[in-house]
């Protein structure tokens, strides 16, 4: 707008100059003035057919908190010099700008290629993309502006974020809960201490905790009657696996979508996970990526972060079953879930249709102990079970 003010003012000057000062100087001023616009334009046309643009990354698996420079290339298919080229970026919510996304330039004749770095910092993770949003050519004098076509494939990055696998140390409380689910059974309260098998009798042999022990055989029934923590020796009853899903859904207004608050419950997952995959205790792991469930058995660390590394390829879905049907059948399943009271239909249809679900939801979610068997996952990664 300023620019056709100007370019309007300049033609008011030379319409003053011919009338009061040199008819001949003043017209001819004007239609110089004509003349440029009218090339302008007209060259600023054609070279919107003769550019074509791309965008290209050396990464496209970040880890959160990682940079990841962007080239944009502009290649000129002409000797003409160019118009001003204005590109405007767009992103995820999982991406951030570091600087300004937008960018304006000139090409010279002898340039036929311009490339131009922007970068942006992956802070959520999960599955994101940056797309040309704008491509447009302005006239020399700044008074028109043409949109040039762009190729999908070449103007649009898919990218993947892992989430952090959080250190939250031993939280003896979720390791109890996961060693009642998966089976023990600690009502043998009073066996030996010392050589079981040779005696005969029945129940497992115990003694004194030791640094270094694994939690998942502690008996806590024991422990808490004897006020110190009492190890199994011999594990009787054979351990199956804990099962675990990760619920993310699609809301009904997908602006309001946090990527913060998803993020602390996917990682609340892999924390609990790695937790419990150093203390040698085996989970099963459902999640829906490509349209379908997903399962992976974390036996160990390692496995945890193959997980994270999958999950990076996550998004909100919508149209399929909120918990596998084969899930349910274990009976000992553990349901993290992104919902939260903003989401209330959501939350309903969740809780309702799986009363016997163990659900962990963000601290702040606004949930309570009414909805159901529920524990809560801070940002700290601090879990609470709600009474």
């Amino acid at each position: 707008m300023k620019s056709l003010f100007g370019y309007l003012f300049c033609i008011a000057i030379a319409v003053t100059m011919a009338v009061m000062i040199d008819g001949t100087g003043g017209v001819l001023i004007a239609v110089i003035l004509v003349l440029a616009l009218i090339m302008s334009v007209l060259v600023t046309k054609r070279l919107g057919k003769k550019l074509t643009l791309s965008i290209d990354c050396k990464h496209k698996l970040l880890a959160k908190e990682d940079i990841v420079e962007v080239k944009i290339k502009v290649e000129k298919h002409s000797r003409l010099p160019s118009p001003i080229i204005e590109i405007r970026l767009e992103s995820s919510k999982q991406l951030s700008p570091v600087a300004e996304a937008g960018i304006r330039f000139s090409m010279l004749p002898n340039r036929s290629v311009q490339t131009v770095t922007i970068r942006y910092r992956a802070d959520f993770s999960g599955q994101s993309y940056i797309r040309v949003a704008g491509f447009d050519s302005v006239d020399f004098l700044g008074l028109s502006r043409s949109a040039i076509p762009l190729d999908e494939d070449k103007t649009r990055l898919d990218l993947k974020i892992m989430p952090n696998v959080p250190d939250t140390g031993t939280q003896l409380e979720v390791i109890r809960t996961a060693t009642d689910n998966l089976g023990f059974d600690d009502s043998e309260d009073e066996t030996s201490e010392t050589a079981m098998g040779s005696t005969g009798t029945p129940g497992y042999e115990h003694r004194a905790y030791s640094p270094g022990d694994p939690l998942k055989k502690i008996n806590w029934k024991l422990s808490s009657k004897r006020g110190i923590y009492m190890v199994r020796l011999d594990e009787k009853l054979s351990v199956t696996s804990q099962v675990f899903t990760l619920d993310l859904p699609e809301l009904s207004d997908m602006e309001q979508y946090s990527c913060k608050k998803a993020d602390v419950v996917i990682e609340g997952a892999l924390a609990m996970l790695s937790m419990l995959a150093m203390q040698g205790l085996e989970t099963d792991f459902y999640y829906y990526l490509d349209s379908k469930w997903q399962m992976m058995q974390i036996k160990s660390l390692g496995d945890v972060y193959l997980l994270a590394e999958a999950l990076a390829g996550m998004k909100p879905y919508s149209g399929a079953e909120r918990i596998p049907a084969e899930v349910l059948k274990t009976g000992i399943t553990i349901c993290f879930t992104a919902v939260d009271e903003s989401d209330l239909s959501n939350a309903r249809d969740l809780f309702s249709s799986y009363a016997n679900v163990t659900f962990v939801v963000g601290a702040n979610s606004g949930f309570n102990s009414t909805y159901g068997d529920i524990w809560t996952c801070s940002e700290d990664f601090e879990f609470k079970h709600l009474n």
